[in-house]
């Protein structure tokens, strides 16, 4: 069977010396992987006509066993080429990309997940995007699609307005209350700062990416380091849940925002040891 998608390019791995193997984030079929046969050759027909962060018109035969399709035609729709310029941008885009890849399976229908992705690629190849909190609100829907988005209702009894910290159950995927089942013996919690809460609801009630003229509220002026504290707890958090409940390793996760938080000064000694 021959199909005609739209596609996202989430992973490019090299197959041969002159092939690839491209993993795809379709509307209609999920996650897709084609093998590009003889994509490095000089006079190859697919130089140019796809890479990370494309959106490519893609045409491939579907096949049903093993799992590998193979390519006929590819033409890039959108490049995004800003994420060519700014690597803080790319090291985003590609933590997202990666991320997708994970927790997308085939074969299955993936239209929201791919508007999703293209909403916050388009916001990354902005000259105002904001890497770290798009990352935060990429992961919270990204959440609320795969039916995992935590519950933060809190117990009007247990969580009263005088206790600023509260109890949050990572298995259970709420807050913990006398009320509800107890915690069994072992139970991974952390504890929550309420302004934490606030912060994520927020990202929640978001329906497109942050950016610089619409930042939450706590960000809206010039930062300060509760703000900071607020962001890094909420971040810790979506990092605990997603590698809990996602089984995706955090390390790719840890050094994308390690890269985030380079300074100039650290940029640029790291490019005069190189």
């Amino acid at each position: 069977m021959i199909i005609r998608t739209h596609a996202l390019a989430l992973q490019i791995r090299p197959w041969s010396k002159t092939s690839h193997m491209v993993t795809w984030l379709t509307p209609d079929h999920g996650k897709v992987v084609t093998a590009v046969k003889g994509a490095c050759r000089p006079k190859s027909a697919f130089l140019g006509q796809y890479d990370l962060f494309y959106t490519c018109d893609l045409l491939f035969y579907r096949r049903e066993h093993n799992g590998v399709h193979a390519i006929r035609e590819c033409a890039p729709v959108a490049l995004r080429e800003p994420l060519r310029h700014r690597w803080r941008h790319a090291a985003a885009a590609a933590y997202l990309a990666d991320l997708t890849a994970q927790a997308t399976v085939g074969q299955q229908e993936a239209a929201d997940l791919f508007e999703l992705l293209t909403l916050a690629l388009d916001r990354l190849s902005a000259p105002d995007a904001r890497p770290r909190e798009l990352i935060l609100w990429y992961e919270t829907h990204l959440l609320r699609h795969l039916g995992l988005l935590p519950d933060f209702t809190a117990c009007p009894l247990c969580h009263t307005p005088d206790r600023p910290w509260l109890r949050f159950s990572v298995a259970a995927g709420r807050f913990v209350c006398r009320h509800l089942a107890r915690s069994q013996p072992g139970e991974a919690t952390i504890a929550l700062h309420r302004n934490v809460q606030t912060l994520f609801q927020h990202f929640c009630q978001l329906s497109e990416p942050p950016s610089g003229n619409h930042a939450p509220p706590t960000f809206a002026s010039k930062k300060s380091d509760s703000d900071a504290n607020l962001l890094l707890g909420l971040s810790r958090f979506l990092g605990i849940f997603i590698t809990f409940h996602l089984d995706v390793p955090s390390a790719v996760r840890r050094v994308t925002f390690e890269m985030l938080d380079i300074t100039h000064t650290q940029k640029t000694a790291l490019s005069e040891n190189c």
